[in-house]
This record gives structure tokens, sequence and C-alpha cells, in this order.
């Protein structure tokens, strides 16, 4: 069964994830990652195995950037 996840952070050769759907922490070493995968890309996760979510990954990008473009007319008012 695969789990989604979201790369949080990358710290002291650690891979950080938040686990969806409540958040739990999950730590890697970076080393186990594969080379497409930064920080805020959303993976699936089966047992060892992390790929990416690439089309989850686009969607939250844009979403953050929808927000950010929002706040920027807001304060620039």
């Amino acid at each position: 069964m695969s789990q989604k996840a979201i790369l949080d952070r990358i710290e002291d050769g650690k891979a950080v994830f938040l686990l969806e759907p409540d958040q739990q922490i999950w730590t890697v070493p970076q080393a186990k990652l594969p080379k497409n995968i930064r920080e805020g890309s959303s993976v699936r996760i089966d047992g060892t195995r992390i790929t990416l979510d690439a089309q989850t990954t686009a969607e939250n990008k844009a979403r953050i950037a929808s927000k950010l473009e929002q706040l920027r007319r807001k304060n620039g008012q």
C-alpha cells in the first residue's frame, strides 16, 4: 500500500518527510532519495521505494504561487 508524503526539508544528511494525512514525520538518509526529488516535492512511498508524484507537486506549486500573488496584490494596495 502506498502512502503520500511531502519532502519538508533536508537536514544533517537526512530527508524529512511529512506523511499524509496526519503530518507524521518520517526520515530517510538523503542518499536514498531519487535525484528528481527536492524540498517541497510530493511523493508516494511504497515500502522503501520513494517516487515523485509530479502531478501533485505541480498542483501544489501552482496553488502556492497563486496565494503568494494574492498576498503581493493585497500588500501593494
